[in-house]
């Protein structure tokens, strides 16, 4: 099955796009060696016409590289925590100096977009239709499977993870979602900072979401289908803000970005062990980790 990632660059006012049917699991390394390396990364890859796009849920990874505006923008499903993508952001502030780094949380839309492409060109069914089916509980051992759910009412809030691939499974439901949640699947603490969450405000109508990865069906850019008169909020990737809003009825334990770093070490060391070919390309992103690696500690 591919693994598909996409790449855009702009420069002199003009945008080419390259593909790489196999480029998802590798894109974070690829894009934290700096603009020079990773512009010779898509170089070589497969160019495409300015009307090939594929669709929003084939598309796991992206990037626009605009180098007359100086702007990163992306984004990639192969991350397993919000750990891995808070360090890869502290890495491309060393690594792309003088650039402004956006993730893109609306996704492949957000890609097409930045080069004048309708977004809604690259907008598949799944991202839009709505959600008919309950929600099982969360697995702990799955915390970029789980999504955070928190629900006001008039006495009181209640707390649920539920399982989940993406924050649209939640919103996709509408306000009716409420019903679909099972005592099951009620939880105070969390014990990973999950993929994203979901805060609904039943007595003032309102609905806030948050996540590490990104939206599908445009909930950042715009309100989400199915909630015509609610007030909507993207809180893009502030999670603590929904333990706020709730008022405790959901925690999220301490981010562990020494874990992050370590991650990115072991993707390292998998993808370019030192001493093999090539690995010597890759010294100066590992020489950046490392030094992050001693100054990054976890509260145990």
């Amino acid at each position: 099955m591919a693994e598909r990632a996409r790449y855009v660059v702009v420069r002199d006012g003009v945008w080419r796009q390259y593909y790489w049917r196999w480029g998802a699991p590798s894109f974070g390394l690829d894009i934290l060696e700096g603009p020079d390396a990773f512009s010779r990364f898509v170089a070589g890859r497969q160019e495409e016409g300015p009307g090939d796009w594929m669709d929003d849920v084939q598309c796991e990874a992206a990037a626009v590289v605009d180098h007359d505006a100086r702007v990163l923008l992306l984004f990639t499903w192969h991350l397993e925590s919000w750990d891995e993508r808070s360090v890869m952001f502290e890495v491309l502030a060393r690594t792309w100096p003088g650039w402004r780094v956006r993730w893109a949380y609306d996704g492949l839309e957000d890609i097409v977009a930045h080069v004048g492409v309708q977004r809604e060109l690259v907008r598949s069914e799944l991202a839009t239709r709505g959600g008919h089916v309950p929600f099982d509980p969360a697995d702990v051992d799955e915390p970029d499977f789980t999504l955070a759910v928190t629900v006001a009412y008039r006495d009181g809030t209640q707390g649920h993870l539920v399982a989940g691939e993406n924050v649209a499974d939640v919103l996709g439901h509408g306000p009716e979602v409420v019903r679909q949640l099972l005592p099951g699947s009620r939880a105070r603490t969390a014990p990973r900072i999950p993929y994203g969450g979901v805060h609904i405000d039943v007595p003032a109508r309102e609905v806030s979401a948050w996540t590490y990865g990104n939206f599908l069906g445009g909930a950042a850019a715009g309100r989400p289908p199915g909630w015509d008169g609610w007030r909507w909020t993207c809180w893009f990737d502030a999670y603590n803000k929904q333990q706020e809003a709730s008022g405790g009825a959901i925690l999220f334990p301490a981010p562990l970005r020494a874990a992050g770093v370590r991650a990115w070490l072991e993707q390292l060391d998998e993808h370019h062990p030192p001493g093999a070919p090539g690995a010597e390309q890759r010294r100066e992103l590992r020489d950046v980790l490392t030094q992050l690696s001693t100054t990054l500690h976890d509260s145990p």
